[in-house]
Formats: C-alpha cells, sequence, structure tokens
C-alpha cells in the first residue's frame, strides 16, 4: 500500500515474485524453522546427560574455581568430541580415600604423549590436593563439568 509520498508502506504486503522466489522463501523459512529446532533440541540434550552425571563439590582443593556445596553439571560426553587438554577441569574416577568418595573434580596438570593424564588441585595445600594423581588412562574420565547450578549466586560456567 503505498503512503502519500508514493513509496511502498514497510508494513504492507510483500510484492508477488516468480514461483522459484516464492519457493525459495518459503524453503528459507523451513530452514530457519529447522534451524531452530535442532538448535533447541541439542542443549536440551546435553542438559539431560549433564543432570544424569552432576555432582557436589566436598573440599577445598579446587578454590577459588570451585568451592565445597557448588552442585555442577557433568558432560559425560564431552571428551568424545575433543581431545583432553592440560588446563580442563573434568570428573574422573580415583581410587577413594578414607575421607574422599571415588569420583574427584580436578584440573588437567599434563597429557602424556600416551594419552595418559596427570591431575592437580587449584589449591596445592589443601590436603584433597592429588598429589600425584597418575598418569591415569581416558577410562578414568567420567566428563567434564561445564556448568555451576548451585548454589544461585555462584550459578554459571565453569573454566
Amino acid at each position: 500500500m503505498p503512503d502519500p509520498d508514493g513509496r511502498r508502506s514497510v508494513s504492507g504486503p510483500a510484492p508477488d515474485g516468480s514461483p522459484f522466489e516464492r519457493l525459495l522463501t518459503g524453503f528459507g523459512r523451513g530452514l530457519l524453522l529447522a534451524g531452530l529446532v535442532v538448535a533447541s533440541v541439542a542443549p536440551a540434550r546435553r542438559l539431560a546427560r549433564s543432570w544424569r552425571a552432576r555432582i557436589a563439590v566436598a573440599g577445598h582443593s579446587m578454590a577459588p574455581a570451585l568451592l565445597e556445596g557448588d552442585w555442577l553439571l557433568v558432560d559425560p560426553d564431552a571428551y568424545r568430541r575433543r581431545p583432553i587438554r592440560a588446563g580442563d577441569l573434568i570428573v574422573a574416577e580415583l581410587p577413594p580415600t578414607e575421607e574422599t568418595g571415588r569420583l574427584r573434580v580436578k584440573r588437567v596438570a599434563r597429557v602424556d604423549p600416551d594419552g595418559r593424564f596427570l591431575l592437580a588441585g587449584d589449591a596445592p595445600d589443601e590436603p584433597g590436593h592429588a598429589h600425584g594423581a597418575g598418569p591415569l588412562p581416558t577410562s578414568a574420565i567420567v566428563g567434564r563439568p561445564w556448568f555451576r547450578y548451585w548454589p544461585p549466586r555462584r550459578a554459571g560456567p565453569v573454566r
């Protein structure tokens, strides 16, 4: 619909195009919709598998990055998509000690050429620090913590 100056109104109907243009526009809309569906399904799947692998932090060996009482979502498939690197946070299954369970959240200190890795805590003076933990096989990895959901004031990505 033209406005008083004779120009087409922005809110008016779009001009009719060729059948190919109409098909392309319909295809573009369908492609956009499919992209939105895929973009929403992938995070939902990651959240579901991470929720099943969630853990609570116990101890102070990872302070200040992680504090006792933090609850983390853990992606068990993270290292299927990319290799482990020094500096990564991981959840690994280690032999239990008297004061801790089997699962530990630690930082990868070094990755050996054979793919085995050494772990360390961020606070080396703490008793729960992993002195000499490793070399461990990749089969000891449970996953990568990626999001802290509790306590709410500390919620967000973990690094």
